[in-house]
């Protein structure tokens, strides 16, 4: 079954914290949430201005909060660069706290750009070797890793496959980025299609038609500046939730896009496409 889930990421634009996003959620029939991480400390998160979450925090209480709200938690955004060491520690945090909250994944990607003075393919090297670090506790905590097409290794098709067929891990999953994938230059059914054995969530993200001439030269965008379903990549998605229902794929696709506004927009369009 397809289900609909809600980024908090969407109400950092405006400064939510999560407390507003779980309300927001709850207010408007929505019972699956995505939530942004932090490792350490973020005043702005302390603050009551972010939607975030310290990989700090306290489990339990969470897991309170999220059940008196009536939530569950499809992923943690644990997005820290592949290549960078610092991604090890931030997968393992993210595994522990998915796994007391009851959560079943996380995700990462790799950074924006390949980093001066290394390879594309140095940086594969290191991304595999670093996810294999952090599978390994995946492995004894049942929590999955997910890595999202954001950079110049995960949005191109032949390696995101070769780095899934390498590692070959069953804990190792895709969050697909229908938006990302699109700004690549990449047909996005296409590489669900070729995905579609690992594809474990995704993130729905539409193009705002003033970023068309950027499709080829950038590897993601934040954020949809438009609702889902009012952009140019609206038709892609209507036929990616058409692949996955015809595929019986269960899982959540969660509505990435800018704003309380946008996200009440995206949510009442992508239910209208079947999705609960």
């Amino acid at each position: 079954m397809v289900r609909l889930g809600i980024a908090s990421d969407n109400f950092r634009h405006e400064d939510r914290s999560i407390s507003y996003v779980f309300n927001w959620c709850r207010k408007n029939g929505c019972g699956i949430v995505e939530i942004n991480t932090v490792n350490g400390e973020d005043f702005f998160e302390g603050l009551g201005f972010s939607p975030a979450i310290s990989l700090n925090c306290d489990a339990a209480a969470l897991r309170r909060e999220l059940k008196s709200y009536g939530l569950k938690v499809s992923q943690l955004d644990c997005h820290y660069a592949l290549h960078r060491w610092q991604s090890i520690p931030y997968m393992i945090y993210g595994v522990r706290l998915a796994a007391a909250i009851g959560c079943p994944y996380i995700a990462t990607t790799d950074g924006a750009e390949v980093p001066k003075g290394m390879t594309l393919r140095e940086v594969f090297k290191r991304a595999a070797y670093h996810l294999r670090e952090a599978l390994a506790v995946a492995r004894t905590h049942g929590v999955g890793i997910n890595i999202e097409p954001h950079g110049p290794l995960t949005t191109n098709r032949k390696l995101m496959l070769k780095l899934m067929q390498e590692i070959d891990d069953p804990l190792l999953g895709v969050n697909f980025d229908t938006g990302n994938t699109f700004i690549a230059g990449q047909d996005p059914v296409a590489m669900v299609k070729e995905l579609l054995p690992w594809i474990r969530h995704f993130h729905v993200k539409d193009v705002a038609p003033e970023l068309k001439a950027n499709i080829g030269k950038e590897t993601g965008i934040a954020a949809s500046e438009v609702h889902v379903g009012q952009g140019i990549n609206a038709d892609n998605i209507r036929q990616i939730v058409a692949l996955l229902k015809a595929r019986k794929w269960d899982g959540v696709m969660s509505l990435e896009t800018k704003g309380e506004a946008n996200t009440l927009k995206s949510v009442r369009w992508f239910r209208s496409l079947g999705a609960k």
